[in-house]
């Protein structure tokens, strides 16, 4: 997509269909993970620049019963301090 990669990205988030509408219907009540097993801490976590696997891995929890209906959100990010 780019050469360079400036502070803004474009994340791609996998989870259920109702949770997808939930973020574009009301923007301002995202809900935060904060399960046990997030590596990278509590949060929102996002593929970068890649919706098939943000899709894979919402497809993949179809298995486990924690999603119904696969579906993925984009999001342009603006990185900050990391």
């Amino acid at each position: 997509m780019y050469d360079v990669r400036p502070n803004t990205i474009i994340g791609f988030h996998g989870g259920d269909l109702d949770v997808r509408n939930k973020l574009i219907n009301h923007p301002n009540q995202i809900e935060i993970s904060t399960k046990p097993y997030d590596w990278l801490g509590h949060g929102m976590y996002f593929w970068e620049n890649n919706y098939t696997r943000a899709m894979e891995w919402a497809e993949a929890r179809v298995i486990d019963g924690s999603v119904k209906k696969p579906a993925v959100i984009g999001a342009i990010l603006q990185l900050g301090h990391c």
